[in-house]
């Protein structure tokens, strides 16, 4: 049984990996996306305001408006913090997982590794049958 329990660990570790990369992908595009915005309504009304007005300012602002310089810095680190963000909270999801999947792999024991494996089995499964029918989810929205 243990390469059968090494294999499903590995497998389900390596599955929460992913999952939590693509968990955080989502989350960095989603927070790049809003710093971006942001900083083009910054930038636009920041180009909008003016004490007088005067020809050589207003190129100027519309130099700055089109060229940007300061959204680059911004929407890289909303890049990077929502991606950060993103893999905390899929990595929290995920924490049963990853501790059965390290006792199903690194156990010596025969008998914890089995027990981690069908441990692992039954979070593995409730995870399907949850968020694949829908059962136990609050469905009476409009009552």
């Amino acid at each position: 049984m243990t390469i059968i329990s090494k294999t499903a660990g590995g497998l389900s570790l390596f599955s929460c990996l992913r999952d939590m990369h693509k968990t955080a992908v989502l989350a960095s595009n989603n927070e790049y996306a809003k710093s971006s915005a942001d900083t083009f309504i910054e930038t636009s009304l920041g180009s909008q305001k003016s004490e007088r007005v005067s020809y050589k300012d207003a190129q100027r602002k519309n130099w700055l408006l089109k060229n940007n310089f300061m959204g680059s810095i911004n929407e890289t680190y909303g890049r990077i913090k929502g991606y950060c963000k993103g893999l905390v909270s899929a990595g929290a999801r995920y924490v049963p997982n990853f501790v059965f999947s390290l006792g199903a792999i690194l156990s010596k024991n025969k008998v914890v590794s089995t027990v981690s494996t069908v441990a692992l089995a039954l979070v593995e499964g409730w995870d399907f049958i949850k968020n694949s029918s829908g059962i136990f989810e609050r469905t009476d929205y409009l009552k």
